[in-house]
Order: C-alpha cells, then structure tokens, then sequence
C-alpha cells in the first residue's frame, strides 16, 4: 500500500491503521514524484488524497490510469469533499471507490477491506496483470 496525502498527521494515523491490521503501508507527503514511486515500488493499492498542492490528486490518478505501467494499480481516494463530489471523482479517474476522511477506526477499515477485496475480484477477473 502507498498513501499519499499532504497532512503528516493524516500520514502517521493511516499507517499506524493500515500496518495494524496487516498491511505493509509506505507514505509519502508529496505529490510530485508519485507516479515514479509507483513505477518503482509496484504497490497494488494507492490511497490518494484529493486535495494536495502542487499536483492535486485526480491529475496523479489520470497519470496512474494513463500509464501501461501503472494502470492496473488500485486507486482509493481520500477525502474530506463530500459523497456526491467523490462519487464523481471516481466516474471520472477509474479509482476503486472512495474513503471519507471523516470516517474513523473501524468504519474506516471496513470500507478499506471492502475496496481491496474489489480490487482483488477485479484483477482475478482479468487475468495476468502486465507491469
């Protein structure tokens, strides 16, 4: 897992959620330079704030997306816009779903685990994924 967010604090309580219930969880705090870190580090899910400076978060899904390396990646977003924006968001960026970040403790794994398990139904259906 990489989750990328600008918030520090935001960066420590998901990793601390994430490496809790099994996870590997890498973290980055900039935006800029994400798409090479996915290239290097392969990871097969990203969790990906919106609103970042510099490069917001739907510019770095259409870049994950538009890539043969990277567009097989699963991309949850996180966000504190509300359901409707978010909804959208995922039409238009191909991300697995989304994560408010209003959601907290268990709620917030529970949704995570339901994503990831889409992710994993969506990648056995399609067969070898090409990197």
């Amino acid at each position: 897992m990489l989750v990328i967010d600008d918030d520090a604090i935001v960066l420590e309580v998901m990793r601390e959620r994430l490496e809790g219930a099994g996870y590997e969880a890498m973290v980055r705090e900039h935006a800029l330079g994400t798409v090479q870190v996915v290239r290097e580090e392969q990871p097969d899910i990203v969790v990906l704030d919106i609103m970042m400076p510099a490069l917001n978060g739907e510019r770095i899904a259409a870049l994950l997306k538009g890539s043969v390396r990277t567009k097989d990646v699963g991309i949850i977003l996180h966000s504190s816009k509300s359901e409707a924006e978010l909804a959208q968001m995922i039409d238009e960026t191909g991300a697995l779903g989304a994560i408010s970040k209003s959601e907290r403790g268990d709620a917030f794994m529970q949704r995570f685990e339901a994503l990831v398990q889409k992710h994993t139904r969506q990648r056995a259906a399609s067969g070898p994924i090409s990197r």
